[in-house]
Protein backbone atom coordinates (compact mmCIF):
# COMPACT_ATOMS: atom_id res chain seq x y z
CA UNK A 1 0.00 0.00 0.00
CA UNK A 2 2.80 2.39 0.92
CA UNK A 3 4.51 1.70 -2.39
CA UNK A 4 1.30 2.32 -4.36
CA UNK A 5 0.85 5.76 -2.71
CA UNK A 6 4.42 6.77 -3.44
CA UNK A 7 4.08 5.59 -7.01
CA UNK A 8 0.94 7.65 -7.64
CA UNK A 9 1.91 11.37 -7.60
CA UNK A 10 -1.57 12.49 -8.60
CA UNK A 11 -3.03 10.76 -5.56
CA UNK A 12 -0.50 12.51 -3.29
CA UNK A 13 -1.37 15.93 -4.78
CA UNK A 14 -5.08 15.30 -4.32
CA UNK A 15 -4.53 14.24 -0.71
CA UNK A 16 -2.50 17.42 -0.03
CA UNK A 17 -5.23 19.61 -1.51
CA UNK A 18 -7.84 17.87 0.58
CA UNK A 19 -5.84 18.38 3.78
CA UNK A 20 -5.09 22.04 2.99
CA UNK A 21 -8.72 22.69 2.31
CA UNK A 22 -9.62 21.34 5.74
CA UNK A 23 -6.94 23.31 7.63
CA UNK A 24 -8.53 24.78 10.73
CA UNK A 25 -7.36 27.36 13.29
CA UNK A 26 -8.76 27.13 16.77
CA UNK A 27 -10.95 30.16 17.66
CA UNK A 28 -8.72 31.06 20.60
CA UNK A 29 -5.63 31.04 18.38
CA UNK A 30 -7.34 33.19 15.75
CA UNK A 31 -8.47 35.73 18.36
CA UNK A 32 -4.96 35.81 19.83
CA UNK A 33 -3.38 36.48 16.43
CA UNK A 34 -5.86 39.26 15.65
CA UNK A 35 -5.31 40.88 19.05
CA UNK A 36 -1.52 40.66 18.67
CA UNK A 37 -1.70 42.23 15.21
CA UNK A 38 -3.93 45.09 16.38
CA UNK A 39 -1.76 45.69 19.46
CA UNK A 40 1.40 45.86 17.35
CA UNK A 41 -0.29 48.25 14.93
CA UNK A 42 -1.59 50.52 17.70
CA UNK A 43 1.51 50.45 19.90
CA UNK A 44 3.45 53.15 18.05
CA UNK A 45 0.66 55.78 17.83
CA UNK A 46 -0.48 55.09 21.42
CA UNK A 47 3.09 55.52 22.70
CA UNK A 48 3.38 58.72 20.66
CA UNK A 49 0.11 60.02 22.12
CA UNK A 50 1.16 59.21 25.66
CA UNK A 51 4.68 60.69 25.46
CA UNK A 52 4.37 63.49 22.87
CA UNK A 53 0.73 64.43 22.24
CA UNK A 54 1.86 67.66 20.58
CA UNK A 55 3.07 65.59 17.61
CA UNK A 56 -0.55 64.97 16.60
CA UNK A 57 -1.27 68.69 16.77
CA UNK A 58 1.65 69.25 14.40
CA UNK A 59 0.30 66.58 12.05
CA UNK A 60 -3.12 68.27 12.05
CA UNK A 61 -1.50 71.58 11.17
CA UNK A 62 -0.05 70.01 8.04
CA UNK A 63 -3.60 69.72 6.71
CA UNK A 64 -4.50 73.34 7.39
CA UNK A 65 -5.88 74.73 4.13
CA UNK A 66 -4.02 77.68 2.62
CA UNK A 67 -5.41 81.16 2.64
CA UNK A 68 -7.98 81.73 -0.05
CA UNK A 69 -6.52 83.09 -3.24
CA UNK A 70 -7.71 83.90 -6.74
CA UNK A 71 -8.89 80.90 -8.71
CA UNK A 72 -8.97 80.32 -12.39
CA UNK A 73 -12.18 81.88 -13.70
CA UNK A 74 -14.75 79.25 -14.59
CA UNK A 75 -12.32 76.36 -14.16
CA UNK A 76 -13.75 73.76 -11.80
CA UNK A 77 -11.20 71.24 -13.09
CA UNK A 78 -8.31 73.55 -12.17
CA UNK A 79 -9.75 74.01 -8.67
CA UNK A 80 -10.02 70.24 -8.19
CA UNK A 81 -6.45 69.70 -9.42
CA UNK A 82 -5.14 72.46 -7.13
CA UNK A 83 -7.01 71.00 -4.16
CA UNK A 84 -5.66 67.54 -4.92
CA UNK A 85 -2.13 68.95 -5.14
CA UNK A 86 -2.51 70.61 -1.73
CA UNK A 87 -3.87 67.40 -0.20
CA UNK A 88 -0.97 65.31 -1.54
CA UNK A 89 1.53 67.89 -0.30
CA UNK A 90 -0.07 67.71 3.16
CA UNK A 91 0.08 63.91 3.14
CA UNK A 92 3.77 64.08 2.30
CA UNK A 93 4.40 66.51 5.15
CA UNK A 94 2.75 64.09 7.59
CA UNK A 95 4.82 61.23 6.15
CA UNK A 96 7.95 63.30 6.74
CA UNK A 97 6.83 64.00 10.31
CA UNK A 98 6.29 60.29 10.91
CA UNK A 99 9.64 59.41 9.37
CA UNK A 100 11.66 61.94 11.36
CA UNK A 101 9.85 63.27 14.40
CA UNK A 102 7.81 60.29 15.55
CA UNK A 103 9.00 58.66 18.78
CA UNK A 104 9.35 55.20 17.22
CA UNK A 105 11.43 56.54 14.33
CA UNK A 106 13.77 58.50 16.61
CA UNK A 107 14.13 55.59 19.02
CA UNK A 108 14.40 52.57 16.75
CA UNK A 109 15.94 53.77 13.49
CA UNK A 110 19.43 54.75 14.74
CA UNK A 111 19.93 51.46 16.57
CA UNK A 112 18.62 49.46 13.62
CA UNK A 113 20.85 51.35 11.21
CA UNK A 114 23.88 50.72 13.44
CA UNK A 115 23.19 46.98 13.26
CA UNK A 116 22.70 47.09 9.49
CA UNK A 117 25.91 49.07 9.04
CA UNK A 118 27.82 46.55 11.11
CA UNK A 119 26.51 43.86 8.76
CA UNK A 120 27.79 45.77 5.72
CA UNK A 121 24.52 47.35 4.60
CA UNK A 122 24.31 51.02 3.71
CA UNK A 123 21.12 53.08 3.52
CA UNK A 124 18.80 54.45 0.86
CA UNK A 125 21.28 57.25 0.05
CA UNK A 126 24.52 55.52 1.04
CA UNK A 127 26.54 52.66 -0.46
CA UNK A 128 28.98 51.08 1.95
CA UNK A 129 32.49 50.55 0.63
CA UNK A 130 35.56 48.82 1.96
CA UNK A 131 37.93 49.87 4.75
CA UNK A 132 35.64 52.50 6.23
CA UNK A 133 34.62 54.17 2.96
CA UNK A 134 31.11 55.38 2.14
CA UNK A 135 29.67 56.52 -1.19
CA UNK A 136 26.68 58.69 -2.06
CA UNK A 137 24.22 56.37 -3.80
CA UNK A 138 23.24 58.88 -6.57
CA UNK A 139 26.95 59.14 -7.46
CA UNK A 140 27.21 55.38 -7.84
CA UNK A 141 23.98 55.31 -9.87
CA UNK A 142 25.35 57.99 -12.21
CA UNK A 143 28.63 56.25 -13.02
CA UNK A 144 27.22 52.71 -13.24
CA UNK A 145 23.85 53.47 -14.82
CA UNK A 146 22.80 53.93 -18.44
CA UNK A 147 23.99 56.89 -20.47
CA UNK A 148 22.26 60.12 -19.48
CA UNK A 149 21.83 61.06 -23.17
CA UNK A 150 20.18 57.76 -24.07
CA UNK A 151 16.83 58.72 -25.68
CA UNK A 152 14.88 56.25 -23.58
CA UNK A 153 16.42 57.61 -20.38
CA UNK A 154 15.61 61.18 -21.39
CA UNK A 155 11.98 60.28 -22.14
CA UNK A 156 11.59 58.45 -18.84
CA UNK A 157 13.07 61.33 -16.83
CA UNK A 158 11.00 63.96 -18.66
CA UNK A 159 7.77 62.14 -17.71
CA UNK A 160 8.73 61.52 -14.11
CA UNK A 161 6.75 64.28 -12.39
CA UNK A 162 3.51 64.03 -10.45
CA UNK A 163 0.76 66.33 -9.26
CA UNK A 164 3.04 67.81 -6.58
CA UNK A 165 6.47 67.79 -8.23
CA UNK A 166 6.99 68.95 -11.81
CA UNK A 167 8.97 66.70 -14.10
CA UNK A 168 12.58 67.79 -14.47
CA UNK A 169 14.29 68.82 -17.67
CA UNK A 170 16.81 65.98 -17.98
CA UNK A 171 18.86 67.01 -21.05
CA UNK A 172 21.70 69.37 -20.04
CA UNK A 173 22.59 70.45 -23.57
CA UNK A 174 19.79 72.98 -24.30
CA UNK A 175 20.36 74.73 -20.95
CA UNK A 176 24.11 74.99 -21.49
CA UNK A 177 23.77 76.23 -25.07
CA UNK A 178 21.18 78.76 -23.87
CA UNK A 179 23.46 79.95 -21.07
CA UNK A 180 26.36 80.29 -23.52
CA UNK A 181 24.16 82.38 -25.83
CA UNK A 182 22.89 84.70 -23.10
CA UNK A 183 26.41 85.35 -21.85
CA UNK A 184 27.80 85.81 -25.37
CA UNK A 185 25.30 88.61 -26.00
CA UNK A 186 27.05 90.48 -23.19
CA UNK A 187 30.50 89.61 -24.48
CA UNK A 188 31.14 87.04 -21.75
CA UNK A 189 32.70 83.63 -22.35
CA UNK A 190 31.36 80.47 -20.69
CA UNK A 191 33.49 77.59 -19.43
CA UNK A 192 31.67 74.42 -18.30
CA UNK A 193 33.26 72.39 -15.50
CA UNK A 194 31.62 69.02 -14.77
CA UNK A 195 33.28 67.87 -11.55
CA UNK A 196 33.94 64.11 -11.31
CA UNK A 197 32.12 62.30 -8.54
CA UNK A 198 33.85 60.06 -6.05
CA UNK A 199 33.14 56.59 -7.55
CA UNK A 200 34.65 57.66 -10.88
CA UNK A 201 38.08 58.12 -9.27
CA UNK A 202 38.10 56.15 -6.01
CA UNK A 203 35.80 53.36 -7.25
CA UNK A 204 38.21 50.66 -6.07
CA UNK A 205 36.97 51.44 -2.54
CA UNK A 206 33.49 50.20 -3.35
CA UNK A 207 32.59 46.84 -1.85
CA UNK A 208 33.86 44.12 -4.15
CA UNK A 209 36.16 46.70 -5.74
CA UNK A 210 39.79 46.23 -6.63
CA UNK A 211 40.86 46.85 -10.20
CA UNK A 212 37.71 45.30 -11.65
CA UNK A 213 35.55 47.40 -9.35
CA UNK A 214 37.29 50.58 -10.47
CA UNK A 215 36.73 49.62 -14.11
CA UNK A 216 33.04 49.04 -13.50
CA UNK A 217 32.60 52.63 -12.27
CA UNK A 218 34.84 54.35 -14.78
CA UNK A 219 32.15 56.85 -15.76
CA UNK A 220 28.79 57.37 -17.37
CA UNK A 221 28.47 56.00 -20.90
CA UNK A 222 27.28 59.35 -22.31
CA UNK A 223 29.94 61.55 -20.75
CA UNK A 224 32.48 61.56 -23.59
CA UNK A 225 29.84 62.16 -26.25
CA UNK A 226 28.48 65.03 -24.17
CA UNK A 227 31.89 66.70 -23.84
CA UNK A 228 32.62 66.24 -27.56
CA UNK A 229 29.27 67.73 -28.58
CA UNK A 230 29.68 70.82 -26.41
CA UNK A 231 33.18 71.43 -27.73
CA UNK A 232 32.07 70.91 -31.32
CA UNK A 233 29.47 73.65 -30.83
CA UNK A 234 31.92 76.12 -29.34
CA UNK A 235 31.37 75.59 -25.61
CA UNK A 236 34.72 75.14 -23.82
CA UNK A 237 34.60 72.24 -21.35
CA UNK A 238 37.18 72.02 -18.60
CA UNK A 239 37.30 68.23 -18.32
CA UNK A 240 39.47 67.52 -15.29
CA UNK A 241 38.58 63.81 -15.13
CA UNK A 242 41.57 62.52 -17.11
CA UNK A 243 44.01 64.80 -15.26
CA UNK A 244 42.74 63.51 -11.93
CA UNK A 245 43.05 59.92 -13.11
CA UNK A 246 46.66 60.64 -14.00
CA UNK A 247 47.21 62.12 -10.57
CA UNK A 248 45.66 59.04 -9.01
CA UNK A 249 48.00 56.73 -10.93
CA UNK A 250 51.00 58.86 -9.95
CA UNK A 251 50.30 59.25 -6.23
CA UNK A 252 48.30 56.03 -5.61
CA UNK A 253 46.44 57.96 -2.94
CA UNK A 254 42.72 58.64 -2.52
CA UNK A 255 41.44 61.79 -4.17
CA UNK A 256 38.22 62.06 -2.16
CA UNK A 257 37.22 62.07 1.50
CA UNK A 258 36.48 58.63 2.91
CA UNK A 259 33.02 59.31 4.38
CA UNK A 260 32.06 62.42 2.41
CA UNK A 261 30.88 63.02 -1.15
CA UNK A 262 33.56 65.64 -1.86
CA UNK A 263 37.18 65.79 -2.96
CA UNK A 264 40.13 66.19 -0.64
CA UNK A 265 41.63 69.69 -0.33
CA UNK A 266 44.79 68.79 -2.28
CA UNK A 267 42.65 67.36 -5.09
CA UNK A 268 40.62 70.57 -5.21
CA UNK A 269 43.80 72.69 -5.36
CA UNK A 270 45.13 70.54 -8.20
CA UNK A 271 41.88 71.16 -10.11
CA UNK A 272 42.05 74.90 -9.36
CA UNK A 273 45.56 75.13 -10.82
CA UNK A 274 44.52 73.27 -13.97
CA UNK A 275 41.39 75.41 -14.29
CA UNK A 276 43.44 78.60 -14.09
CA UNK A 277 45.68 77.37 -16.92
CA UNK A 278 42.61 76.41 -18.98
CA UNK A 279 41.07 79.88 -18.53
CA UNK A 280 44.32 81.50 -19.59
CA UNK A 281 44.31 79.42 -22.81
CA UNK A 282 40.64 79.88 -23.67
CA UNK A 283 39.86 83.47 -22.71
CA UNK A 284 41.78 86.69 -23.22
CA UNK A 285 41.81 88.45 -19.87
CA UNK A 286 43.71 91.69 -19.40
CA UNK A 287 46.48 91.81 -16.85
CA UNK A 288 45.54 92.99 -13.39
CA UNK A 289 47.57 93.88 -10.31
CA UNK A 290 48.27 90.67 -8.43
CA UNK A 291 46.77 90.70 -4.94
CA UNK A 292 49.11 90.01 -2.04
CA UNK A 293 47.58 86.75 -0.85
CA UNK A 294 48.70 84.98 2.29
CA UNK A 295 48.13 81.23 2.77
CA UNK A 296 47.97 79.54 6.15
CA UNK A 297 47.58 75.84 6.77
CA UNK A 298 44.79 74.74 9.09
CA UNK A 299 44.01 71.25 10.38
CA UNK A 300 40.30 70.36 10.24
CA UNK A 301 38.58 67.29 11.68
CA UNK A 302 35.04 66.44 10.66
CA UNK A 303 32.61 63.61 9.99
CA UNK A 304 31.52 63.20 6.39
CA UNK A 305 28.11 63.96 4.96
CA UNK A 306 27.53 60.36 3.80
CA UNK A 307 28.15 59.12 7.34
CA UNK A 308 25.50 61.53 8.62
CA UNK A 309 23.08 60.19 5.99
CA UNK A 310 23.34 56.78 7.65
CA UNK A 311 21.52 58.23 10.67
CA UNK A 312 23.55 56.24 13.18
CA UNK A 313 22.92 56.60 16.90
CA UNK A 314 25.20 58.81 18.96
CA UNK A 315 28.29 56.83 19.77
CA UNK A 316 27.09 54.02 17.51
CA UNK A 317 29.20 54.89 14.49
CA UNK A 318 32.14 52.70 13.59
CA UNK A 319 33.46 55.40 11.25
CA UNK A 320 36.21 57.64 12.48
CA UNK A 321 36.31 61.39 11.99
CA UNK A 322 38.66 62.42 9.20
CA UNK A 323 41.41 65.02 9.56
CA UNK A 324 42.67 67.04 6.59
CA UNK A 325 44.90 70.05 6.11
CA UNK A 326 43.29 72.98 4.29
CA UNK A 327 45.17 76.03 3.06
CA UNK A 328 43.25 79.13 4.02
CA UNK A 329 43.58 82.20 1.81
CA UNK A 330 43.74 85.71 3.21
CA UNK A 331 44.61 89.13 1.84
CA UNK A 332 47.80 90.92 2.72
CA UNK A 333 46.15 92.60 5.70
CA UNK A 334 45.05 89.23 7.11
CA UNK A 335 41.37 89.47 6.14
CA UNK A 336 39.99 86.14 4.90
CA UNK A 337 39.34 85.92 1.17
CA UNK A 338 35.98 87.24 -0.03
CA UNK A 339 34.46 87.29 -3.53
CA UNK A 340 34.94 90.55 -5.43
CA UNK A 341 31.87 91.70 -7.36
CA UNK A 342 33.99 93.93 -9.57
CA UNK A 343 36.20 91.02 -10.72
CA UNK A 344 36.13 89.93 -14.37
CA UNK A 345 35.86 86.19 -13.55
CA UNK A 346 32.68 84.73 -12.02
CA UNK A 347 32.53 81.20 -10.63
CA UNK A 348 29.06 79.63 -10.48
CA UNK A 349 29.29 76.51 -8.35
CA UNK A 350 27.79 73.95 -6.03
CA UNK A 351 29.03 72.11 -2.93
CA UNK A 352 32.30 71.15 -4.63
CA UNK A 353 33.02 74.89 -4.73
CA UNK A 354 31.78 75.41 -1.18
CA UNK A 355 33.15 72.40 0.69
CA UNK A 356 36.30 74.14 2.04
CA UNK A 357 34.82 77.64 1.86
CA UNK A 358 31.55 77.40 3.74
CA UNK A 359 32.16 76.92 7.45
CA UNK A 360 28.73 75.32 7.93
CA UNK A 361 29.92 72.28 5.96
CA UNK A 362 32.50 71.56 8.66
CA UNK A 363 35.63 71.40 6.49
CA UNK A 364 37.01 74.87 7.08
CA UNK A 365 36.49 78.26 5.46
CA UNK A 366 38.19 80.52 2.92
CA UNK A 367 40.09 77.52 1.51
CA UNK A 368 37.95 76.31 -1.39
CA UNK A 369 37.89 76.26 -5.16
CA UNK A 370 37.15 79.97 -5.63
CA UNK A 371 39.89 80.99 -3.22
CA UNK A 372 42.57 78.82 -4.82
CA UNK A 373 41.44 79.67 -8.34
CA UNK A 374 41.94 83.31 -7.34
CA UNK A 375 45.44 82.51 -6.11
CA UNK A 376 46.31 80.56 -9.27
CA UNK A 377 44.99 83.33 -11.55
CA UNK A 378 46.67 85.97 -9.38
CA UNK A 379 43.54 88.12 -9.50
CA UNK A 380 40.31 88.56 -7.51
CA UNK A 381 37.25 86.63 -8.69
CA UNK A 382 33.53 86.71 -7.97
CA UNK A 383 31.55 83.69 -6.74
CA UNK A 384 27.92 82.56 -6.61
CA UNK A 385 27.62 79.04 -5.24
CA UNK A 386 24.94 77.05 -3.48
CA UNK A 387 24.93 73.50 -2.20
CA UNK A 388 22.70 70.97 -3.98
CA UNK A 389 20.78 71.35 -7.27
CA UNK A 390 23.99 72.21 -9.08
CA UNK A 391 22.27 72.04 -12.45
CA UNK A 392 20.20 75.14 -11.77
CA UNK A 393 20.67 76.65 -8.29
CA UNK A 394 23.62 78.91 -9.10
CA UNK A 395 22.03 79.97 -12.41
CA UNK A 396 18.87 80.91 -10.52
CA UNK A 397 20.89 82.83 -7.94
CA UNK A 398 22.43 84.84 -10.77
CA UNK A 399 19.05 85.43 -12.45
CA UNK A 400 17.49 86.56 -9.16
CA UNK A 401 20.32 89.02 -8.54
CA UNK A 402 20.03 90.44 -12.06
CA UNK A 403 16.25 90.74 -11.69
CA UNK A 404 16.69 92.79 -8.51
CA UNK A 405 19.09 95.13 -10.26
CA UNK A 406 22.25 93.64 -8.76
CA UNK A 407 24.23 93.14 -11.96
CA UNK A 408 26.67 90.39 -11.05
CA UNK A 409 27.70 90.16 -14.72
CA UNK A 410 28.92 93.76 -14.97
CA UNK A 411 32.55 93.81 -16.11
CA UNK A 412 32.79 90.04 -16.44
CA UNK A 413 34.94 88.42 -19.13
CA UNK A 414 34.31 84.77 -18.26
CA UNK A 415 31.83 82.70 -16.26
CA UNK A 416 32.93 79.26 -15.04
CA UNK A 417 29.93 76.99 -14.43
CA UNK A 418 31.00 74.23 -12.02
CA UNK A 419 28.62 71.40 -11.08
CA UNK A 420 28.91 67.81 -9.87
CA UNK A 421 28.91 65.41 -12.85
CA UNK A 422 26.00 63.48 -11.33
CA UNK A 423 23.80 66.46 -12.29
CA UNK A 424 24.23 65.47 -15.94
CA UNK A 425 22.10 62.42 -15.30
CA UNK A 426 19.99 63.53 -12.35
CA UNK A 427 19.73 67.32 -12.43
CA UNK A 428 16.92 69.61 -13.51
CA UNK A 429 18.21 71.49 -16.55
CA UNK A 430 15.35 73.91 -17.01
CA UNK A 431 16.17 77.09 -18.92
CA UNK A 432 16.90 80.11 -16.73
CA UNK A 433 16.35 83.57 -18.20
CA UNK A 434 19.13 85.90 -17.08
CA UNK A 435 17.22 88.86 -18.53
CA UNK A 436 18.63 91.94 -20.15
CA UNK A 437 17.40 94.57 -17.70
CA UNK A 438 16.21 94.71 -14.09
CA UNK A 439 12.51 94.08 -13.69
CA UNK A 440 10.36 96.39 -11.51
CA UNK A 441 10.63 95.52 -7.86
CA UNK A 442 7.42 94.73 -5.97
CA UNK A 443 6.60 97.94 -4.13
CA UNK A 444 4.69 96.37 -1.24
CA UNK A 445 7.73 94.49 0.12
CA UNK A 446 9.85 95.86 2.93
CA UNK A 447 13.24 96.86 1.50
CA UNK A 448 16.28 96.27 3.70
CA UNK A 449 18.53 99.23 4.38
CA UNK A 450 22.12 98.91 5.62
CA UNK A 451 22.28 98.37 9.36
CA UNK A 452 18.52 97.85 9.78
CA UNK A 453 17.41 95.73 12.72
CA UNK A 454 13.66 95.21 12.95
CA UNK A 455 11.16 93.16 14.89
CA UNK A 456 8.14 92.32 12.77
CA UNK A 457 5.02 90.24 12.98
CA UNK A 458 2.74 88.91 10.28
CA UNK A 459 1.27 85.76 8.79
CA UNK A 460 2.92 83.15 6.58
CA UNK A 461 1.57 83.43 3.05
CA UNK A 462 3.97 80.95 1.43
CA UNK A 463 6.98 78.88 2.48
CA UNK A 464 9.64 77.12 0.44
CA UNK A 465 10.30 73.37 0.56
CA UNK A 466 12.41 71.92 3.38
CA UNK A 467 14.12 68.53 2.94
CA UNK A 468 13.66 65.73 5.42
CA UNK A 469 16.74 65.45 7.68
CA UNK A 470 18.88 62.57 6.54
CA UNK A 471 17.52 62.70 2.98
CA UNK A 472 20.22 65.05 1.66
CA UNK A 473 23.97 65.07 2.29
CA UNK A 474 23.92 68.54 3.87
CA UNK A 475 23.24 69.16 7.52
CA UNK A 476 22.06 72.79 7.23
CA UNK A 477 19.26 74.36 5.22
CA UNK A 478 17.69 77.79 4.77
CA UNK A 479 14.05 78.33 3.78
CA UNK A 480 12.36 81.33 2.20
CA UNK A 481 9.18 82.54 3.89
CA UNK A 482 6.76 85.06 2.38
CA UNK A 483 5.28 87.03 5.29
CA UNK A 484 2.15 89.11 4.65
CA UNK A 485 0.27 91.64 6.77
CA UNK A 486 3.58 92.83 8.21
CA UNK A 487 3.64 95.15 11.18
CA UNK A 488 6.98 96.59 12.31
CA UNK A 489 6.98 96.43 16.09
CA UNK A 490 10.37 98.02 16.70
CA UNK A 491 13.45 99.29 14.92
CA UNK A 492 11.80 101.17 12.05
CA UNK A 493 8.89 103.18 10.78
CA UNK A 494 5.45 101.73 11.40
CA UNK A 495 4.17 99.60 8.54
CA UNK A 496 0.74 98.03 8.30
CA UNK A 497 -0.15 95.42 5.72
CA UNK A 498 3.19 95.21 3.96
CA UNK A 499 5.04 92.07 2.88
CA UNK A 500 8.51 90.68 3.40
CA UNK A 501 10.66 87.88 2.01
CA UNK A 502 12.58 86.41 4.92
CA UNK A 503 15.16 83.63 4.89
CA UNK A 504 15.33 81.55 8.07
CA UNK A 505 17.41 78.59 9.11
CA UNK A 506 15.20 75.55 8.65
CA UNK A 507 17.68 72.76 9.38
CA UNK A 508 20.67 72.87 11.69
CA UNK A 509 23.05 69.95 12.10
CA UNK A 510 20.55 67.60 10.43
CA UNK A 511 17.60 68.57 12.63
CA UNK A 512 14.56 70.69 11.78
CA UNK A 513 14.17 74.09 13.39
CA UNK A 514 10.88 75.83 14.21
CA UNK A 515 10.91 77.50 10.78
CA UNK A 516 10.82 74.11 9.06
CA UNK A 517 7.36 73.61 10.56
CA UNK A 518 5.86 76.88 9.36
CA UNK A 519 2.60 76.46 7.50
CA UNK A 520 0.47 78.87 5.50
CA UNK A 521 -1.57 81.03 7.86
CA UNK A 522 0.76 80.73 10.86
CA UNK A 523 1.27 83.94 12.85
CA UNK A 524 4.97 84.68 13.26
CA UNK A 525 7.16 87.20 15.08
CA UNK A 526 10.64 87.63 13.66
CA UNK A 527 13.79 89.57 14.34
CA UNK A 528 15.17 90.53 10.90
CA UNK A 529 18.16 92.22 9.33
CA UNK A 530 19.31 92.59 5.71
CA UNK A 531 20.26 89.33 4.03
CA UNK A 532 23.37 91.06 2.72
CA UNK A 533 24.72 91.19 6.29
CA UNK A 534 24.94 87.39 6.44
CA UNK A 535 25.17 86.41 2.77
CA UNK A 536 28.92 85.89 2.93
CA UNK A 537 28.42 83.26 5.62
CA UNK A 538 25.14 81.68 4.53
CA UNK A 539 24.70 82.24 0.79
CA UNK A 540 26.15 78.84 -0.07
CA UNK A 541 23.78 76.82 2.12
CA UNK A 542 21.10 75.17 0.02
CA UNK A 543 17.79 76.99 0.19
CA UNK A 544 14.14 76.25 -0.35
CA UNK A 545 12.82 79.20 -2.34
CA UNK A 546 9.25 80.43 -2.38
CA UNK A 547 7.78 79.54 -5.77
CA UNK A 548 6.49 82.99 -6.62
CA UNK A 549 7.96 85.44 -9.17
CA UNK A 550 7.18 88.48 -7.02
CA UNK A 551 9.18 87.15 -4.06
CA UNK A 552 12.14 86.36 -6.32
CA UNK A 553 12.35 90.08 -7.14
CA UNK A 554 11.98 91.20 -3.52
CA UNK A 555 15.11 92.03 -1.56
CA UNK A 556 15.39 89.39 1.16
CA UNK A 557 15.89 89.69 4.89
CA UNK A 558 17.55 87.27 7.28
CA UNK A 559 15.31 86.36 10.19
CA UNK A 560 15.24 84.59 13.52
CA UNK A 561 12.00 83.62 15.28
CA UNK A 562 11.13 85.52 18.44
CA UNK A 563 9.99 83.02 21.00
Amino acid sequence: MKERRSADPLARIETARHELGRTAVAPATARGLVIAFLAATAAAPLAQLAVEPEWFAEARRAFRPPAAGPSAAGSATAAVIAGNRRLLASIRRVEDLAADDALAARTLRPAAQSVLSALGAGAAQVVQGTKGWLFYAPDVAYVTGPGFLDPQQLRRAASGGDTVTAARRPDPRPALFDLRGQLARRGIALIVMPTPVKPALDGERLAGGGGRGAARVAGNASYRAFVDELRSRGVPVFDVLDSLRGRKRGTRRPLYLATDTHWRPETMEFAADRLAAFIAREVEIPDAPAPAYRIAERSVTNRGDTERLLGLSAGGSAYRPETVTVRQVASGNGRLWRPDRSADVLLLGDSFTNVFSLGAMGWGSAAGLAEHLSVALRRPIDRLAQNDDGARASRELLAAALGRGDDRLAGKRVVVFQFAARELGQGDWRLVDLGQAPRPRPTTFLRPTPGARLEIRGAVRAVGPVPRPGSVPYRDHVVGVHVAGVTVESGGAAVDGGEALVYLRSMRDNAWTDAARYRIGDAVRLRVRPWGDVAGELDGINRGEVDNPSTRLAEPWWGEPIR
